[in-house]
């Protein structure tokens, strides 16, 4: 493998690992605020929850810094995700 590969694998892996982390702080912020039984019978409350997820103070004062830290975790994964498409086509040009 070369090292432009490998550097590209470790930052997609990296972008994977915080959306799974991501994930599972979404799933224990819903379960915290009790909204799981609204979100999964109705895909329109589903869809709500996402958007107020990424609101600013969405779902209250009080859940304000979970929200936060919720939305912040996306944000990094999407952030890691975009390094290394452009790592990807950025790298094989680098001479060496």
């Amino acid at each position: 493998m070369s090292g432009p590969y490998l550097i590209f694998m470790t930052v997609m892996t990296l972008a994977l690992l915080l959306m799974v982390a991501a994930y599972i702080r979404t799933l224990l912020f819903i379960r915290r605020q009790k909204l799981l039984a609204d979100a999964s019978f109705n895909p329109l409350e589903g869809v709500r929850l996402w958007k107020r997820i990424f609101t600013p103070n969405g779902y209250g004062e009080t859940a304000e810094v979970s929200r936060r830290g919720v939305a912040r975790l996306y944000w990094l994964a999407l952030a890691a995700f975009v390094i290394a498409v452009v790592l990807f086509f950025v790298l094989p040009a680098v001479p060496g």
